[in-house]
C-alpha cells in the first residue's frame, strides 16, 4: 500500500462506503408501512423490493466479484458509487413499487461489486495477526448505519416523507464518492493472469461449507429484519421513528462489539465460530417475548447486534483466509451468498409472517442452529488437517 495513505485513513474511507451501502440495505424495514401506503400496495409487496435488491446484488457479486483482483478496489468503488447515487435519486421519485424495485436492483448491481471490494481492501491491508481487528473496524460501518442512518431516516420519514430519506442517502453516496478518489491508484493487481472465476473459487477447500453457513445465517437475519419493524409497529403501536429506535439499539450493540474483535484474534476464530452462531439461535427465540415490550425490544436488539457483529466478522475473515490470491472472488462469493439471502429471506419469512411473528423467529432460530452444526464440522475438519 502506498505511504501516502495510512491504514487508518484507508479504514475510514472503507467504513464510509459500508455506512452508505448498509443504510440502503436496511432502510426499508422501519418505513415499510409508509412506502406501502404511499404506493398503494401492501408491506409484503414492498418487501419484494428488498428481494429485488438482494437478487441483483447476488448476481453481480457472483459473476463480477473476481474482477476486483484485476481492476483494483478504487475503480470498482468509484464507478459503483456514481451509479448508486443516481439510482437513489430514482428511488426518491418512484411512483410505483416496481419502479422502486428497478432502481433498487440497479443499486444492487453496484453493491454486488462494491461490498466485496471493500472487504478485500480491508483484509489485504491488515497487519499480520490483526485481521479481525481491522476488518471489524470496517464492518462496524454496518452498525453505524443502523445507529445513525436507519433511525435518522425513519424520523425523517415521519417529518418529510419516505422519499426524502432516499434523496439524502443519494447526497451521502456522492460524499463517499469524493472520499473514494483518495484511494490509491496502485490498488489494482498487476498480474497478467486472469482473475479467479467464482466457479474456481468454489473449489477452494473450506469455501463451500462457509458459504452454506453464510447463506442460512443471512437468510435468517434479512428475513426476520424485513418484518421486524412492521411487527413492532403493529404490536406496540409505534411510529416509524419509534421503531427506528429499536434498530438503533441493534446498531449500538453492533458497534460495541467492535471492541471485542481483538479478543477473536487472541482466542482464535475456530473456537468462537460455532459458539457465536449457537448463541444467535437463542437470541432469535428470545425476540418473540422481548418484542412485547418496548424497552425489552431495544435491549434484545442490542444483544442481537453485538453477537451478529462477531458472526459476520468471523464469516468474512475465515473466507478471506482460504486463499489470499483470490480474495476478490471469495468476497464476491460471500456477497453473493449474503444477497441471495436478502432475496430469499423476505420471500421465505413472508410466507410465515401472516401466521405470526413467532413462526418467523422460530424459522430463523432453526437456520442458525443448522449453521452452528456446519460451523462445528468445518472447524473440526480444519483442525484435523493441521
Amino acid at each position: 500500500m502506498p505511504q501516502s495513505l495510512s491504514t487508518n485513513k484507508l479504514t475510514l474511507l472503507l467504513t464510509l462506503g459500508i455506512i452508505v451501502m448498509g443504510s440502503n440495505s436496511l432502510l426499508l424495514s422501519p418505513i415499510l408501512r409508509d412506502v406501502a401506503g404511499d404506493l398503494r400496495t401492501s408491506p409484503v409487496v414492498v418487501a419484494w423490493v428488498i428481494s429485488a435488491f438482494g437478487a441483483a446484488t447476488a448476481v453481480s457479486s457472483f459473476f463480477f466479484g473476481g474482477v476486483i483482483d484485476k481492476l483494483g478496489y478504487r475503480r470498482v468503488l468509484l464507478g459503483g458509487a456514481t451509479i448508486m447515487a443516481l439510482s437513489l435519486i430514482g428511488c426518491s421519485v418512484s411512483t410505483a413499487w416496481y419502479w422502486l424495485a428497478l432502481c433498487q436492483a440497479v443499486i444492487g448491481l453496484c453493491v454486488g461489486v462494491m461490498l466485496p471490494a471493500v472487504y478485500a481492501a480491508a483484509t489485504s491491508n491488515a497487519p499480520l495477526g490483526e485481521g479481525a481487528r481491522v476488518l471489524g473496524r470496517v464492518i462496524s460501518g454496518w452498525g453505524i448505519a443502523l445507529v445513525l442512518g436507519v433511525p435518522s431516516s425513519a424520523f425523517l420519514s415521519d417529518l418529510f416523507g419516505w422519499r426524502a430519506t432516499f434523496a439524502i442517502l443519494a447526497a451521502l453516496t456522492a460524499l463517499s464518492l469524493v472520499g473514494f478518489f483518495q484511494l490509491p491508484r496502485q490498488s489494482a493487481v498487476r498480474s497478467q493472469t486472469a482473475p479467479v472465476s467464482p466457479f474456481r473459487a468454489l473449489k477452494i477447500p473450506g469455501v463451500l461449507p462457509l458459504l452454506v453457513i453464510c447463506l442460512s445465517y443471512m437468510t435468517a437475519f434479512y428475513g426476520l429484519y424485513a418484518f421486524l419493524g412492521d411487527h413492532l409497529r403493529s404490536v406496540l403501536d409505534l411510529t416509524a421513528g419509534q421503531a427506528g429506535i429499536v434498530v438503533l439499539g441493534y446498531g449500538a450493540g453492533f458497534v460495541l462489539a467492535s471492541f471485542a474483535d481483538a479478543a477473536i484474534d487472541r482466542i482464535g476464530t475456530r473456537k468462537t465460530f460455532p459458539t457465536t452462531l449457537a448463541l444467535l439461535a437463542g437470541v432469535y427465540l428470545l425476540l418473540v417475548p422481548a418484542t412485547q415490550n418496548y424497552l425489552s425490544a431495544i435491549l434484545i436488539a442490542a444483544v442481537w447486534g453485538f453477537v451478529n457483529h462477531i458472526a459476520i466478522n468471523l464469516i468474512v475473515l475465515l473466507l478471506s483466509q482460504r486463499d489470499k490470491t483470490a480474495r476478490g472472488a471469495l468476497m464476491g462469493l460471500q456477497t453473493a451468498a449474503t444477497y441471495t439471502s436478502v432475496f430469499l429471506g423476505p420471500l421465505l419469512m413472508g410466507a410465515f409472517y401472516p401466521l405470526g411473528f413467532h413462526l418467523v423467529a422460530g424459522a430463523a432460530a432453526v437456520l442458525l442452529a443448522f449453521s452452528a452444526i456446519v460451523a462445528w464440522k468445518f472447524c473440526a475438519a480444519v483442525d484435523g488437517v493441521r
